[in-house]
Formats: structure tokens, sequence, C-alpha cells
């Protein structure tokens, strides 16, 4: 049986614990799958709060919202169009354009690559994600940070990002995911 989580380690200070979007940003880049969108019923819809979010920062603001994912292009764009998302985002970078293949499966998006097609300095751009890996993207590139939870998390809403701060602490979250992923992978005592 692979190691249980290390519940302490969740509980540890986290890259991404910010949680105001500043007015310094020029670029916000969004994960796909469990951020901007999530799949409900078969569908990919939009997150709670994720129209309101990108009408105030793409339409309203100005700042530039695009899509950085691991995932097939085909996949991501199917996901987009699905939930009705496409107007609001001026790229979409995915497997093929901007993914780093670390070896033994992992994969790294690639924030480099949105940051030097905007002309920006890395500190000019916040990348949203739900993952650890998410956020070790965002270090390694030196790009600012934003953790939020998952879809299970129905509490949350990506309009919170618009005024922020929000109250969502990913640690807080990190700590019940992990919590309730030991119970469900904690075999029968029959077997």
């Amino acid at each position: 049986m692979p190691d249980e989580p290390n519940l302490d380690h969740a509980r540890m200070q986290q890259f991404g614990g910010s949680t105001i979007i500043t007015m310094g940003i020029r670029l916000i880049l969004l994960d796909c799958f469990e951020t901007l969108v999530e799949l409900t019923d078969g569908i990919y819809r939009p997150r709670q709060g994720m129209r309101e979010f990108l009408v105030h920062f793409a339409s309203r603001t100005g700042v530039p919202v695009a899509v950085v994912s691991d995932a097939e292009q085909t996949e991501v764009e199917r996901a987009i169009a699905e939930a009705g998302l496409g107007t609001y985002l001026v790229a979409v970078y995915h497997a093929g354009n901007a993914a780093e293949d670390l070896g033994g499966g992992r994969w790294r998006k690639r924030l480099d690559k949105p940051v030097a097609d905007f002309h920006l300095r890395p500190e000019q751009a916040v990348f949203i994600g739900d993952s650890p890996l998410d956020a070790e993207a965002a270090k390694h590139y030196e790009v600012q940070f934003i953790r939020v939870p998952r879809s299970e998390d129905r509490q949350f809403s990506f309009a919170s990002l618009i005024t922020g701060p929000s109250r969502y602490r990913s640690q807080e979250f990190n700590v019940k995911f992990l919590e309730r992923y030991s119970k469900e992978r904690k075999p029968d005592a029959g077997t």
C-alpha cells in the first residue's frame, strides 16, 4: 500500500497563500480543470463565480486572462467551449505549447511561455490553480500564485477574488481533503 499522506505536511505554510490580485498584475493565468471549469454530470461548467470573475478582470479592468494546462489541446478547448468561456480568454496554453515533461509521468505547466508572449516580467503575472503541482510551477517560474480549492468545496466562489481577500485558506482545505482521502484509502478489515 502506498504511503499515507502526511497531514502535518499539509498544515505547513504553502506557496500560494495569497488571496488578492494586486494592481500591478498585467496577466492572469488560470489552470483549466478544477479551476476554470468543473465536470458536472459529464458536462464542463464554469466554476462558481467564474463568469463574474472573468467579466470583471477581462472586460472591466482590461487585464488579459489566459488558460495554462498540461492537458491536450483538444481536451482543453472542448472544456472551455462547453463551459461557454472562450470569449473571455485571450490565449490557451496546453500540453502541445506550454508543458514540460519532467519524466516519470510528471508534467509542469510552462508559465514562462505566456509571460514572454505578453512581454511581461514574472512578477506582473498571477497564476491561479488548485493543486500543489500548480504551486510548484508558479514557484519555479517566479510567478505569483493563488491557490483555490478544487470544485468539491462548494463554499468557494471565484467572485471572492474580485475584491479580495478571499476567506479561503488552502491549508485548511488541504487538511480536510487529505483526511478524507486517507479514510477512503484505508483497506477493509476483512481483506
